[in-house]
């Protein structure tokens, strides 16, 4: 595995912590202290706005969890990667393309995120 891709393991990992410490960790170890997160659903804004998105993530979807789907692709300070976010059964309920940015130090400084795949409103 190459830096980016362990960086965005890890960002996974902090997705799908659901202990809130462990979680606090894994989001100092690999975003920025002012780093930022959107997507046409959620935002989050530094350390605390990112715990609380992801936070807020498992209140809604108890359980799921999010998986890479593809290689993570980078070049200079810029990666992409797509996901999926799953049910405990293993279906794919969501699935999406996320873009970053990293600092100097290869911590997570921005990502977009963009759905791909969303169910269809009942």
């Amino acid at each position: 595995m190459n830096a980016h891709t362990d960086l965005i393991d890890r960002y996974f990992d902090a997705w799908n912590e659901t202990d809130a410490v462990r979680r606090r960790e894994l989001i100092a170890a690999t975003w920025t202290a002012d780093a930022d997160y959107r997507d046409p659903l959620l935002a989050g804004a530094g350390h605390d706005g990112i715990d609380a998105m992801i936070r807020a993530v498992h209140e809604r979807f108890p359980h799921h969890t999010f998986h890479r789907t593809t290689e993570v692709d980078g070049f200079a300070n810029r990666l992409r990667f797509s996901w999926a976010l799953t049910t405990p059964a293993g279906e794919a309920i969501v699935k999406g393309s996320d873009f970053g940015v990293l600092d100097a130090h290869g911590r997570l400084q921005a990502v977009t995120g963009f759905l791909d795949q969303i169910p269809a409103a009942t």
